[in-house]
């Protein structure tokens, strides 16, 4: 059987904040110091101090954590979720959770009373590492007739300067998509990466033939300088990129037209991931 998203199947939502900064949390300023500056030395770095932003870390309006984002979504897919049936949970994310060392993915395994689980996060990727977790669901799944659920989430408070932060200017969200193997939704059709310097007209349509899209009918969803070689006949809309991780999916949510097929796209350290959707089989 073949992995299946369906585009009703994804929920999402951007965050103000998800809690509010505590007098108290005043005292553990200098453990948090501590903890960041212990954190670049063993990145073979120094922290300047005006690159800590400890103070401001603690203090923010704007502090979200992926547990309380993704307890929020959860109970949106309660009517499809069928307990019995995931027995795999993946968390991507690119930005770091504000409460480090938590177990997002247990988090959501208690909430939904799921049981004998293969939980894991896969982070450190960049922007692709959705479309990562999601191949790693087609590959954990198969052979299998179960579900599985893909939580994405992303926060832009940091202890720290960033210039990739600021650059990118992250937005508080997460996403939760159900896939399935009861064959309802978008087949799954494959991953495939290439090097920037690959990336082109004859590339792309190369990759659409190879993962079994139908020419004519696909819809292209990627960062907006990708879709320059977008072939003629094809669909293309442009991320949110602030939503990192989970720009590909909210946009297949929003943008999902029946009888179409998809190819989400991410780019990260001159290399591009793509992953292919394919509508229910029919004429090519």
């Amino acid at each position: 059987m073949t992995l299946c998203l369906d585009p009703a199947d994804i929920v999402f939502q951007s965050f103000h904040h998800t809690e509010t900064p505590q007098p108290e949390w005043e005292t553990e300023i200098p453990h948090w110091r501590s903890y960041v500056q212990h954190f670049f030395a063993a990145n073979g770095q120094a922290l300047s101090p005006q690159d800590e932003r400890v103070p401001a870390w603690i203090n923010s309006p704007e502090r979200a954590a992926f547990c309380d984002m993704i307890a929020v979504l959860l109970p949106r897919l309660a009517e499809v979720i069928e307990p019995a049936r995931v027995k795999t949970v993946l968390m991507a994310h690119w930005t770091p959770d504000l409460h480090m060392g938590t177990s997002v993915v247990n988090a959501a395994i208690h909430q939904m009373g799921l049981s004998a689980c293969l939980a894991m996060a896969i982070s450190d990727r960049g922007p692709d590492a959705a479309l990562f977790a999601l191949d790693g669901l087609n590959d954990c799944l198969a052979g299998k007739d179960e579900d599985g659920l893909l939580l994405i989430a992303e926060q832009k408070t940091l202890m720290y300067a960033s210039p990739l932060m600021e650059a990118l200017q992250p937005q508080n969200n997460a996403c939760v998509c159900l896939v399935n193997k009861q064959q309802r939704g978008l087949r799954y059709r494959g991953f495939k990466r290439a090097s920037l310097a690959q990336w082109s007209a004859g590339w792309l349509s190369q990759a659409i033939e190879q993962l079994g899209l139908a020419k004519g009918r696909v819809t292209l969803i990627g960062p907006t300088r990708l879709l320059e070689v977008a072939p003629a006949d094809a669909h293309a809309f442009a991320i949110n990129p602030h939503l990192v991780c989970a720009a590909p999916f909210v946009a297949l949510r929003t943008l999902w037209e029946p009888q179409r097929d998809y190819l989400l796209i991410s780019e990260n350290d001159n290399g591009i991931s793509v992953c292919g959707l394919a509508a229910a089989e029919g004429p090519r």
